[in-house]
């Protein structure tokens, strides 16, 4: 069945027309005819079928409700009536079955056992739930009218029955010869409602054609409800043109299906044409109007719906409230919310809660704690709804503590055991790097779904933990679980963590299978995986097919073309970028001033620096800064980035320094490099960067003493370096190499290609780079220790067991020394590979004996 399409008139991108004046904006039908849904007279009949005939039940006993220890009670006058009629309703409102009895026993003591009373106990019995006595009272009517067998369908049908309703009005036309009323085909048809059988829902309405009472209004609004929740847009909008006098309650339900399909556009059509028909709308149709409106762009709508209703003079009640408050959320209008917060006195927990959400989810997170302090205060129970949005709304600092606080309170409480609960302090944990607490919490949970399976992988994702990411996604897959669209994304993100190519083309496989391809979080991840993987062409093709775009996707590719070195390719997404209307954010700037930087671009960067501050009028952050010392320094101009150094308008950081000390080292300049060495040192003493690259300048010149003395003092301040490793991807698995490493059970043959290898870059002019060895050793040890180190070994496994033609891709934690990278460009041409590596700072592509760098990094 193809739905209509969004109403053009109403598109949020178009002024929306003023909602008390709605007769002036739309002709009567016709927006709703223009998009697939016919008016009245294209219609000259509907279903005439008639409902299956069911077999009938056997009668029963009926209820001897009267014992020996009630024969006593106190008589009620038989010419009073009106007190039994009182005292049944009592029982009803108290829902108090035994009272009930009790005067069922008047009833027959009295001799009230008129029709009437009967009726009225078979509806006592069905509301106090006694549904089985209920049938028995009606069993035991002599004479039963239709009312009776109302009644009787009724309780079966609110006690959610519907096979046995269903028996009862075939037994009423078989056995009593009755002819059902509208309130016999309103209970049948909410009973197909309530279960979704729309085969016997049609089959009924076809009997209340026959009957006569299809146009009646209360059956019209029945029908309209039972076919857009049993997925029948197109019946429901049939019955409803088809019905000729609507009232509130129909105009309503067809509004309601509407809004329950997600046709946004035509429901506000509807409701203008209802008050232009004259049709006053009712409480309940707001209730449903408001839900429309969830998105900014709608504000200035949801404002004027807010006006029709003080128009109309309709009571907004806490309901009513709490639905209103959660559009202007919705609508992120922290104003409209705050003004709607100090008109409603007496709050009951759902506005609570309508209240603690909408100032958590648009990010004023300490107003949401503050709110659930007070509804503590004022003794509200708190429920899992309010808990779960309270502990959303700790981050930052403070999440430890409040996070604390909060566990305790849910396990005071008893409402850890809820999975609401559960997943948002999962989630908490997540976001304060609390591993172990979100871990255990999620294994110690008495059921997980699979928000809970989403929450702990994306814990994993985001801490850095790819490897337990992953085991986690299979586990669950194992499990039958269907992984929802978050949880994909996650996992995508997981591989990007790892640099896992295979596992990343396999779940982009079961994205597209799952049907998720298309959404925009999916394909933000893809495009970031395949770019961190270094298959910067996929990343650029799952770009090319992402039906939507938005900055978060024009930032992953930039920053992608960025990380592999392709400065000219960044400038132009850039322009394109522009040429679309999106602006750029200072995510964007960042990702450029990183590629002209390692491209030497140093006009083109001071240019985007200028852009980002003067036209854009964006901050820029301490990254921004350090590119930029970084760009001045890679271009030797230590004296400009110096003089920028001391322009900033505050304090530089360690990433600033670090900068400088990198050009430094570039550069051989000891006496600056000793400059930027001290300041990165009084910062952060125990980060092994500053002495390891103040070594590697000493190393090189030969100041074999100044760097025994670094060593020295690392030792003493407990400082230690990140030993150097590389790993590489093949069939699934991943092989981690470090310098000289034996451990492999593939060593022999890894050494034996290296020297295979070295003979035959030898020959094509080879000679080691023995200054990337910072120890004073030997020459021989040195070409020894420079000839195996981690990338050369992760080169060799690649080439022995990865297929000819294929890429190999290889990373590495620290950055590429200049031997190595060196030797890289020689083995693709020897060995005819494109190979890819990607260090610290950025991605090599070797191929043919040059690399994309230019040998600039």
């Amino acid at each position: 069945m193809k739905l209509p399409q969004s109403v053009r008139a109403l598109s949020p991108l178009s002024p929306p027309a003023p909602l008390p004046s709605l007769c002036s904006c739309l002709p009567s039908y016709n927006v709703l005819q223009s998009h697939g849904f016919p008016s009245p007279v294209d219609y000259d009949g509907f279903y005439d079928s008639a409902s299956t005939p069911v077999s009938s039940q056997k009668p029963r006993k009926p209820l001897i409700a009267i014992s020996k220890q009630n024969r006593d009670l106190h008589p009620i006058p038989r010419e009073n009536p009106d007190l039994l009629d009182w005292m049944l309703k009592r029982c009803v409102n108290s829902k108090d079955l035994v009272g009930g009895t009790i005067v069922h026993a008047a009833c027959i003591k009295t001799g009230c056992t008129n029709v009437f009373f009967c009726n009225s106990l078979i509806s006592m019995y069905a509301k106090c739930g006694g549904l089985q006595s209920a049938h028995r009272m009606f069993d035991g009517i002599p004479e039963r009218n239709v009312v009776s067998w109302n009644t009787v369908i009724s309780a079966y049908v609110e006690a959610g029955q519907a096979a046995e309703s269903i028996e009862l009005f075939n037994r009423m036309q078989q056995d009593d010869g009755l002819v059902p009323d509208q309130f016999t085909f309103g209970n049948i048809l909410r009973g197909c409602t309530s279960f979704r059988n729309l085969d016997i829902g049609m089959q009924t309405h076809g009997m209340a054609i026959k009957s006569g009472v299809e146009s009646n209004v209360f059956i019209a609004s029945t029908l309209v409800d039972m076919y857009f929740k049993c997925q029948s847009i197109e019946d429901s909008w049939r019955v409803f043109c088809q019905t000729p006098i609507k009232n509130a309650v129909t105009w309503t339900s067809m509004i309601t299906g509407f809004i329950q399909h997600g046709h946004k556009e035509c429901a506000l059509a509807l409701f203008r044409e209802m008050l232009d028909a004259g049709v006053e709308p009712v409480k309940f149709t707001f209730s449903t109007l408001v839900k429309v409106f969830d998105e900014p762009v709608m504000l200035k709508q949801a404002r004027q719906a807010h006006g029709c209703m003080v128009k109309l003079g309709i009571e907004i009640d806490v309901l009513l409230w709490s639905d209103m408050i959660t559009m202007y959320r919705k609508c992120e209008s922290m104003e409209d919310v705050v003004k709607l917060s100090s008109r409603l006195r007496n709050k009951d927990l759902i506005s609570w809660t309508a209240l603690l959400v909408a100032y958590s989810q648009n990010g004023y997170r300490k107003d949401s704690l503050d709110i659930f302090r007070e509804m503590i205060e004022d003794s509200t129970s708190i429920d899992r709804f309010a808990l779960a949005a309270a502990i959303g709304a700790c981050t930052g600092s403070e999440a430890t503590e409040l996070g604390r606080q909060l566990h305790a309170y849910a396990m005071r409480t008893g409402q850890m055991s809820d999975v609401s609960v559960g997943n948002a302090m999962i989630t908490l944990y997540s976001k304060s790097g609390q591993i172990c607490k979100a871990e255990n919490l999620f294994f110690q949970m008495p059921c997980q779904d699979i928000i809970s399976w989403t929450s702990l992988l994306t814990c994993y994702a985001q801490n850095g933990h790819g490897e337990e990411a992953l085991l986690l996604f299979r586990d669950m897959l194992r499990k039958g679980l269907k992984p929802a669209m978050f949880c994909i994304s996650s996992a995508v993100k997981a591989c990007s963590s790892i640099a896992s190519y295979s596992l990343g083309k396999q779940l982009h496989l079961s994205a597209v299978k799952s049907g998720f391809i298309t959404e925009i979080s999916v394909g933000n991840a893809l495009v970031t995986m395949y770019a961190k993987c270094g298959s910067i062409y996929d990343a650029w093709r799952a770009f090319s097919y992402m039906p939507y775009k938005d900055i978060i996707s024009w930032n992953a590719i930039i920053a992608g073309f960025s990380q592999h070195g392709f400065a000219n390719e960044v400038l132009d997404l850039f322009h394109e970028m522009q040429q679309v209307g999106l602006p750029p954010d200072d995510f964007t700037f960042l990702s450029i001033l990183v590629a002209c930087s390692h491209s030497g671009l140093l006009a083109e960067g001071l240019s985007c620096f200028e852009l980002m501050r003067d036209t854009y009028e964006l901050e820029a952050k301490m990254e921004h800064y350090a590119s930029m010392v970084d760009m001045f320094g890679r271009a030797g101009k230590l004296g400009h980035a110096m003089k920028f150094i001391k322009t900033m308008p505050y304090e530089p950081d360690l990433s600033v320094w670090e900068a400088l000390l990198s050009s430094c080292k570039f550069h051989k300049n000891v006496e600056l490099g000793k400059f930027a060495a001290e300041k990165m040192i009084y910062l952060k003493p125990e980060d092994p960067s500053a002495y390891v690259l103040l070594s590697s300048i000493h190393a090189e010149l030969g100041m074999w003493d100044h760097k025994a003395r670094l060593l020295r003092m690392m030792k003493d301040r407990g400082v230690k370096k990140e030993p150097s490793r590389s790993w590489v991807e093949d069939k699934g698995k991943i092989h981690v190499f470090s310098v000289e490493d034996k451990s492999h059970p593939q060593t022999h043959e890894l050494y034996m290609k290296l020297e295979e290898l070295k003979m035959k870059m030898i020959e094509a002019g080879y000679t080691p780079d023995i200054n990337c060895v910072l120890h004073d050793i030997e020459q021989e040890q040195r070409e020894y220790s420079v000839f195996h180190h981690s990338e050369k070994l992760a080169v060799a496994f690649a080439l022995i067991n990865i297929p000819e033609g294929s890429p190999i891709r290889i990373m590495k934690n620290l950055r590429v020394c200049r031997d190595c990278h060196t030797a890289m460009k020689l083995i693709s041409h020897i060995e005819n590979r494109q190979i890819i590596l990607r260090d610290a700072n950025r991605f090599h592509h070797f191929v043919d004996g040059a690399c994309s760098c230019h040998d600039y990094w």
